[in-house]
């Protein structure tokens, strides 16, 4: 998923999708491989900064936060696609980076609604942690 508002500001998200009914706004273009063993390639390619480039490139609009690229524009992006015994190494070397990428955002995720519930609290002395020796 990329943003097709102001490309000059790159924005790009794996998005972690936990059901199978993810919306998002219109100002984002959404990517998906037609052949799931190469979500991973496709997603790395988006990141790219010739991809960027590209986006940026293909703008329309006037200056500032009204240019946008148009989803159709960027399916004119050509690349070299790797044959299928490259692109099976590059998913094996990549997806479990991607894989922890995933987790940490998850135990991100959960350290933050941690810390948010506690921290008030011992703001406002309801838990006591005095005697807790570190």
């Amino acid at each position: 998923m990329i943003s097709k508002l102001n490309p000059t500001t790159k924005r790009v998200w794996k998005p972690y999708c936990l059901t199978g009914n993810a919306v998002c706004s219109t100002e984002f273009i959404v990517y998906k491989a037609k052949d799931q063993s190469i979500t991973d390639f496709l997603y790395s390619v988006i990141d790219s900064g010739s991809f960027s480039d590209f986006m940026c490139s293909h703008v329309t609009g006037s200056t500032g936060s009204r240019q946008r690229t148009t989803p159709s524009d960027t399916l004119s992006y050509e690349l070299i696609l790797p044959s299928e015994d490259e692109l099976a190494e590059f998913q094996s070397l990549v997806s479990p980076m991607y894989a922890q990428m995933r987790i940490n955002a998850i135990e991100n995720d959960k350290l933050k609604r941690l810390r948010d519930s506690l921290l008030p609290k011992l703001m406002s002395g309801e838990i006591d942690v005095s005697s807790v020796h570190l």
